[in-house]
């Protein structure tokens, strides 16, 4: 019976967290952190560690208007390590680390959330990344932009799904309208 009523505890807390999540976070502040994370994406992608630097510098200052209330504060400090990490390094590779987590926040963070921004916002998958184990990202267009190779592989993964766009807002469901592809290796040899 304990067992019971610690896992009903514990799936109590966990739905807590994903409402406060949910709550804390609006569209419109999602929305502020979106060029900025394109414009880190666009930088890896173009080997260009001063353009995700700037970048991860204006995602920094659109930190600094958070909601803090409730597990708000945790989350946003979550949300602003990797972006701290990529303007402060001066090693690529450091950077591409810490863009794979940040993708994965801001990809959470448009699914659940959503935006209202015009950009169309589409979720990719390089296989190959990080040792084979792969890394995703989210990009403004369908022509894969690999930030994780750069120019080495730049055309290497695919486009998964459409997350945002189109009228201007995400669906909320996590789930774009965009048909899913085979993972493809097009634009690098083996």
């Amino acid at each position: 019976m304990k067992n019971i009523l610690h896992l009903a505890l514990g799936l109590l807390l966990s739905v807590s967290a994903l409402q406060a999540h949910s709550d804390a976070f609006k569209p419109a502040f999602v929305d502020t952190l979106v060029d900025p994370y394109l414009t880190i994406q666009k930088g890896l992608a173009s080997d260009d560690l001063e353009a995700a630097q700037a970048g991860a510098a204006a995602f920094l200052k659109a930190m600094k208007h958070a909601p803090h209330e409730g597990g708000a504060h945790e989350e946003a400090m979550d949300l602003s390590k990797p972006a701290k990490t990529i303007s402060g390094t001066e090693a690529i590779k450091v950077a591409r680390t810490a863009f794979l987590d940040l993708s994965r926040q801001m990809t959470s963070l448009v699914q659940h959330v959503g935006t209202t921004v015009d950009t169309p916002l589409y979720t990719a998958f390089c296989p190959m990344a990080f040792d084979n184990k792969g890394g995703q990202w989210i990009q403004s267009d369908k022509k894969v932009s690999n930030p994780y190779y750069g120019s080495m592989m730049l055309r290497c993964g695919s486009i998964k799904e459409k997350i945002a766009g189109s009228e201007g807002h995400s669906d909320h469901s996590g789930h774009g309208n965009m048909s899913m592809k085979k993972d493809d290796h097009s634009g690098h040899s083996h």
